[in-house]
């Protein structure tokens, strides 16, 4: 069995006990990756500043097309960082245009936003998944979230015992859980080692659970 990286902006430097999710982000080209090792792409909200938003979005359509991308993303909302709400949300919807379109699951950047990704996702009524990566919100944001049918990856945050991610990942059910690195130089195997004893199981049944939430994602791409 493989750890899974849900989220995480480093290739992995070895294949063999790792399958990765790199994130891209528009308009840089892909990362140039073994074939096992699978891609993101989309508009990340604090690169929508003086940019050609048209090009933007006509360059993840096109990448869209590229079998080794598997999810749009990460897109989304951050109120803490990007330019004014309302642009982010112009942007965000047509990723989720994106997504429908192409069939591919949709990774969100959420920061302090939860509340406007819900309402989009009650409002728009998408067919494929969304997954919020780096999800750090409490229990009540978690259940909200995932009755809405929402996937929550968690990252380096659970290494930190008195977080709300720590509490989140305690309680959420298992398949609707993934573990990512994201843009950081901690390794998959300490996050899934932590998780696994945050939620009192082992870590080869955590990895189970997270290798069946992928395969209903995206299919038997992974062995």
């Amino acid at each position: 069995m493989k750890y899974i990286n849900f989220h995480t902006h480093f290739p992995p430097a070895d294949t063999e006990p790792e399958i990765a999710i790199v994130s891209c982000v528009a308009p840089e080209p892909l990362q140039q990756c073994p074939s096992n090792i699978w891609l993101s792409y989309g508009i990340h909200p604090w690169y929508i500043h003086n940019t050609d938003t048209k090009n933007l979005l006509e360059k993840v359509k096109e990448t869209a097309h590229n079998e080794q991308v598997i999810a749009i993303g990460e897109a989304g909302l951050d109120k803490v960082k990007g330019p004014a709400l309302e642009l982010q949300k112009q942007i965000f919807c047509q990723q989720i245009d994106i997504s429908e379109t192409f069939k591919k699951p949709l990774i969100i950047h959420s920061v302090k936003a939860n509340n406007e990704v819900l309402s989009l996702r009650k409002k728009r009524k998408p067919q494929q998944p969304w997954i919020i990566h780096g999800f750090n919100g409490n229990n009540m944001e978690m259940e909200q979230l995932i009755r809405e049918g929402f996937y929550l990856s968690f990252g380096p945050r659970i290494l930190y015992p008195d977080s709300k991610a720590a509490e989140s990942l305690r309680d959420i059910p298992i398949d609707r859980l993934f573990l990512e690195t994201d843009h950081t130089n901690k390794s998959i195997s300490a996050i899934y080692i932590r998780a696994a004893e945050i939620r009192g199981t082992s870590v080869k049944k955590l990895e189970h659970a997270i290798k069946n939430n992928f395969k209903h994602l995206f299919g038997d791409i992974v062995e």
